[in-house]
């Protein structure tokens, strides 16, 4: 596992980077006292970075496999500058005790969201083109299931990716009242009302659920039958994701 990490040096720096930045946050959050929306204003710089975390070492697991490793560390370096910039912008607003998404209090906090909307939007757009190019792709050193669960699992991240900048032109992601209040810990769902980060939570994370799925699967069954059990359970958790989508469209929570 180790040496498939290192193969792509950018995404495994950046992983370990955000790990450390995680872990440096989780010990300042016992002494912080800034609030923000009801909460610890460091946990939302400790989710993103747990998140960007996850994502650059699955990322950087995947395109071990594309052929093309010129195409690889171009996005390999836009996923750097990219979160990097997210990571530092949200960190930072979080000392302040000010928001980093939705923050249209100042001058310095809507340019700030925008040039954040910018980015994400970018490495979006090239996770999209990176996608495209592992599908095409004719041969893969990877049983059959689990080239279908990574590319299935592309296309849901991307989605739902995109799913995000949908919120961000809502401008919150609560339904039915403002942003903040009563949460799940640390997470901090809505308990009381319709919460569209769960459907993007869900709908991300398919990247790693679906492929790992896969692998367990491959384990025990021979390709045909596990091609279809990626392929039900690939459906099935995409059902998943939409029910928490109208969940919180309709206001509903999650999890009370």
């Amino acid at each position: 596992m180790k040496e498939k990490l290192l193969q792509n040096k950018l995404l495994f720096w950046l992983g370990t980077i955000h790990l450390f930045i995680f872990i440096i946050l989780l010990i300042g959050s016992f002494s912080n006292n800034v609030i923000v929306l009801g909460i610890n204003s460091f946990y939302k710089p400790m989710k993103f970075a747990a998140s960007i975390f996850i994502y650059s070492w699955t990322m950087g697991l995947i395109l071990n496999y594309v052929i093309d490793k010129k195409k690889v560390k171009i996005y390999s370096w836009v996923a750097v500058i990219c979160m990097s910039f997210e990571q530092i912008a949200i960190t930072y607003q979080a000392v302040k005790g000010e928001l980093s998404h939705f923050n249209h209090s100042n001058t310095f906090g809507i340019i700030l969201y925008s040039l954040m909307g910018i980015f994400i939007l970018s490495v979006t757009i090239c996770t999209g083109y990176i996608n495209y190019v592992f599908i095409k792709q004719k041969t893969y050193n990877l049983r059959p299931e689990i080239v279908l669960s990574i590319r299935i699992g592309l296309i849901y991240f991307v989605l739902f990716s995109l799913f995000g900048g949908y919120i961000s032109s809502l401008q919150g992601h609560t339904v039915g009242s403002i942003d903040g209040g009563n949460g799940l810990p640390f997470i901090n769902w809505s308990k009381h009302f319709g919460d569209l980060r769960v459907a993007h939570f869900f709908g991300i994370h398919s990247l790693q659920l679906i492929p790992i799925f896969a692998v367990i699967t491959s384990k025990n069954l021979d390709s045909f039958k596990a091609i279809l059990a990626v392929k039900i359970f690939s459906f099935l958790y995409l059902i998943f994701v939409f029910c928490t989508l109208i969940q919180g469209l309709l206001g509903l929570p999650f999890f009370k």
